[in-house]
């Protein structure tokens, strides 16, 4: 009986084996898909004069940013918990720029007049950090 009972314990594990595999096959192919168009395929790095950052899952998005002397910057809160946009090293502020607490479904543009990167990172939560640059 113990023979019987290891042969189907093997025959099960087996089959789910099998299907984690296929499983994984199907989830690789429709991310594929996804992102297969000439887009998808340029290298990552700082946005372009996009002057938007959405911040949702407790991250930046696009974490860099790219934009011009004078442009503004818009953060957009799209996290049920409250977040801000604080320039410089976290968790020390250096002043240049501040959004403030924004709560789920607000916005705060910030405008930069000098050249330069600047970090900025959630003065609630320390972890979350971005980059802007300006040209």
């Amino acid at each position: 009986m113990t023979g019987t009972f290891t042969q189907l314990l093997n025959r099960s594990l087996s089959v789910l084996g099998a299907a984690l595999v296929v499983a994984t096959g199907v989830v690789f192919v429709a991310h594929e898909s996804r992102d297969g168009d000439a887009a998808a395929q340029q290298p990552a790095g700082p946005a372009q004069a996009g002057d938007k950052v959405q911040i949702k899952g407790f991250v930046y998005d696009p974490e860099a940013i790219s934009v011009a002397v004078g442009a503004k910057i818009t953060f957009t809160n799209e996290d049920g918990a409250p977040h801000t946009a604080t320039s410089g090293a976290s968790p020390t502020a250096d002043g240049v720029f501040e959004t403030g607490t924004l709560k789920k479904g607000q916005a705060k543009s910030v405008k930069l007049a000098k050249a330069g990167t600047f970090a900025y990172y959630c003065a609630i939560h320390p972890f979350m950090k971005g980059t802007v640059i300006v040209k």
